[in-house]
């Protein structure tokens, strides 16, 4: 009971002075240390907000280039896990260095309540604040961790769908299931490592070729079958999208001088508005809402 008691004191005086030390404090120290001249109240307001807020990884990362950067349905769900499981152990490990921090607040406090020395009690005032500070980074850590575990959540669920708990927990605890799917997945993987040296350099590389030869001549058949596949379908339809590129520019270029233009322009354009009919800019012009 003394325990709770003293977290719960603990909690909530943290909480009410969790902005002890916060950017307008430290501009007012900074008077009498080397005073920051030309502030206005938006740079304060932005400082202020991004000392609190946490920054992860978005959805869309966590789910193109963390989940999906494997080939197989089973693989992409195991990596979902495999960093649900990471996020988890994190907001454990914080949530626990946070408690610490609390507890060190309230002994610092404590310390300068029954301290007479004016010297030591200034520096344990500036310790003070110094933990005030990192009680903030452990908040933010927290929020990172919590808001990235919901994001893993949601993609694990959609993926999911109505299965019970047991039977997909079961996918990843069956010795023959793994089995079967990392089969899949090697398979699917070197397929798509052999495609994509098909596609850049027009012959399946050395590391490839040798990791393909541990194979089975089966399991090898399969991946030679699929890359040249993949590889296929992704030449032809670049061709067509070259062929499309082509008539797009010659129209965007007709009845104008060669000339250069600012690619980084087209790039933002298509990212921001996605739309069909663009002109390329000149390099020594800015850039219009057309």
């Amino acid at each position: 009971m003394k325990m709770d008691s003293l977290s719960e004191k603990n909690l909530s005086s943290t909480d009410s002075s969790s902005d002890n030390y916060n950017i307008y404090k430290v501009l007012e120290d900074l008077k009498d240390i080397d005073p920051w001249e030309g502030l206005e109240n938006f740079d304060k307001s932005l400082m202020d907000w991004a000392e609190k807020v946490p920054f992860g990884q978005s959805d869309f990362q966590n789910t193109y280039y963390v989940v999906n950067s494997h080939v197989t349905p089973w693989r992409q769900m195991r990596q979902a896990i495999m960093e649900l499981q990471a996020r988890t152990n994190a907001v454990q490990k914080v949530t626990v260095q946070y408690k610490r921090n609390l507890n060190d607040i309230a002994r610092v406090k404590h310390d300068i309540e029954n301290e007479e020395d004016e010297f030591q009690r200034k520096d344990l005032e500036c310790q003070l604040e110094i933990l005030y500070l990192d009680s903030q980074i452990w908040k933010n850590k927290l929020k990172q961790s919590k808001t990235e575990i919901e994001g893993f959540m949601r993609i694990i669920k959609q993926r999911a769908g109505d299965v019970p708990v047991e039977e997909f927990i079961k996918q990843f605890d069956d010795p023959e299931i793994i089995e079967f799917e990392e089969h899949k997945y090697w398979i699917a993987r070197m397929a798509k490592q052999s495609a994509i040296d098909l596609l850049t350099t027009g012959r399946i590389q050395a590391g490839n070729l040798e990791s393909m030869l541990q194979m089975t001549p089966e399991d090898q058949a399969a991946v030679t079958d699929l890359a040249l596949t993949y590889s296929t379908a992704m030449n032809h339809s670049i061709g067509k999208f070259k062929e499309a590129a082509e008539t797009k520019v010659e129209g965007m270029l007709e009845g104008r001088p060669p000339e250069m233009f600012d690619t980084a322009g087209v790039f933002t354009d298509y990212v921001s508005h996605n739309i069909d009919q663009r002109s390329l800019q000149s390099s020594d012009k800015p850039e219009t809402g057309s």
